[in-house]
């Protein structure tokens, strides 16, 4: 599924964190779940319908923009866990790249694993070193396991924001977080 480097969370329980929360809007107590662990798909987020459907066990994801909508499965604050390396080891031996910062939005296709990212600017690394030059915005396109796979290094900084929302079908929305350390990888910009 992903590089040995990847660990992948969905957790309600972080403090003041905007997908927080006690129980899901189907009642279920809110815990953690650890998605990806070493780059093994461990267990997904589920609602009550998706959990009885696939016989899988239940995680504190159903939820809804309001009570006069349908619980979906959703993130709450999703996160990559941290790694062992700096942002200067990262950067090191980098001939030529980007490095993607305050990343804005995404969308991904779950039945094809296609997803689409935006970052608010990019600056070009050079020989181990960013050179000033930024470039913005810049999407990020790919297949979520190629995505996966291709991460080299993950950094040890862990950083988790509650600027976002999860929609469904462009008009149900619900507030969370999401973050991570860096990630070093291979992606087709645009």
């Amino acid at each position: 599924m992903a590089s040995p480097l990847v660990d992948l969370f969905d957790s309600p329980v972080l403090p003041g964190q905007a997908g927080s929360f006690f129980f899901d809007h189907e009642g279920q107590l809110a815990s953690a779940t650890q998605i990806i662990r070493q780059g093994i798909l461990t267990r997904p987020i589920t609602d009550l319908h998706s959990a009885v459907r696939l016989g899988l066990p239940r995680s504190a994801n159903g939820r809804r923009e309001s009570f006069a909508r349908k619980a979906y499965a959703r993130m709450t604050n999703t996160y990559f866990g941290p790694g062992p390396h700096t942002f200067a080891e990262m950067l090191a031996d980098i001939e030529f790249g980007y490095f993607l910062d305050h990343p804005s939005n995404g969308m991904e296709d779950p039945k094809g694993w296609g997803i689409q990212l935006e970052g608010l600017y990019a600056e070009e690394i050079r020989q181990g070193q960013l050179t000033g030059r930024v470039y913005s915005p810049v999407i990020v396109t790919g297949y979520v396991p190629d995505l996966l796979r291709s991460i080299t290094m993950v950094g040890n900084k862990l950083e988790i924001t509650g600027l976002g929302t999860c929609g469904k079908g462009h008009k149900e929305w619900v507030k969370v977080s999401d973050g991570g350390p860096y990630l070093r990888l291979q992606a087709r910009l645009g």
